[in-house]
């Protein structure tokens, strides 16, 4: 009688067990669509206002997400700190465009952004670039087949939120966030113009990187605050299109310096084009460590 009673007192506790994995198995894929959507939340808010991306997805999922800033998150060189957004400051450390005795208006450099969309999504700050390449590290947050893969056949091995290290010839690092395709923000053959059609569904990044358009942009906003002691930003938060061939693009951002890069005209927008042929190392990483895990 003990021993039957203590079986079936097993038999309830696995039972009971078998019944919190089963809503353990349920739960986590929505816990990780709903940091997903988080992380793409936060990115898309330093869009510019009016930007068809930022504008489609609040219409296709049905949310409100304002612009931080109405032009768009400007790039500062060494920039991570929200606080000083917008605020004119003199860079820590110089560049081919940055200078110390100079100010620009504070925002994020590339990794100052991607660090912190998945901290806002409950993840630590992910390290160095340097260190996301460095294939002996991280291999638990590899995505498998993401190296052999391109193009359309690359998109449906990644989710809303992985990142792409990338170390480019002259040994400068980038990083940049991968946020669905065309197809993902409702786009489809009829409503694209007709070059981008055969990239519907190639993946698309967000990312804080160069372009003229934000050197453009701001230039005109600073010249009606009177502010011509600060110099305007060289790039800012944009959205780029992966592996599709330079030579298919039908347009070019503004020539600014050396800033001006291929791209498409989409209902408004200089979609640019991404182009890792010419890097000397990228490396697909997704990125989900949690504080104290």
């Amino acid at each position: 009688m003990v021993v039957r009673y203590g079986l079936m007192g097993m038999k309830k506790r696995c039972l009971q067990v078998i019944a919190v994995l089963g809503v353990i198995v349920l739960i986590l894929p929505a816990i990780a669509s709903a940091d997903r959507n988080r992380m793409m939340e936060t990115a898309l808010s330093f869009l510019e206002d009016g930007n068809p991306f930022l504008q489609r997805y609040n219409e296709k999922e049905g949310t409100d997400i304002e612009p931080v800033c109405p032009l768009g998150c400007p790039y500062f060189y060494g920039g991570y700190n929200i606080r000083h957004l917008l605020k004119p400051a003199n860079p820590d450390h110089e560049s081919e465009y940055y200078r110390k005795d100079q100010k620009y208006l504070y925002g994020f450099d590339c990794s100052g952004f991607t660090k912190y969309v998945v901290e806002q999504a409950g993840y630590e700050r992910h390290p160095k670039i340097s260190e996301l390449l460095n294939r002996t590290l991280y291999t638990e947050c590899e995505i498998p087949r993401s190296m052999t893969l391109s193009g359309k056949a690359l998109s449906p091995v990644l989710r809303r939120g992985d990142l792409l290290a990338i170390q480019h010839m002259d040994g400068g690092f980038h990083i940049a966030m991968f946020c669905g395709t065309l197809r993902d923000f409702g786009y489809t053959a009829e409503t694209l113009p007709e070059a981008l059609v055969p990239y519907l569904f190639y993946p698309l990044l967000i990312h804080c990187t160069a372009s003229s358009d934000y050197h453009e942009r701001y230039s005109a906003y600073l010249e009606e605050q009177g502010m011509e002691d600060v110099v305007p930003p060289y790039g800012g938060v944009i959205v780029s299109i992966l592996d599709v061939p330079l030579s298919a693009a039908t347009s070019e951002t503004p020539q600014i310096k050396d800033l001006s890069r291929p791209c498409f005209e989409l209902e408004g927008y200089h979609l640019q084009i991404t182009d890792l042929t010419q890097e000397k190392r990228y490396r697909w990483i997704r990125w989900r460590k949690r504080e104290g895990l």
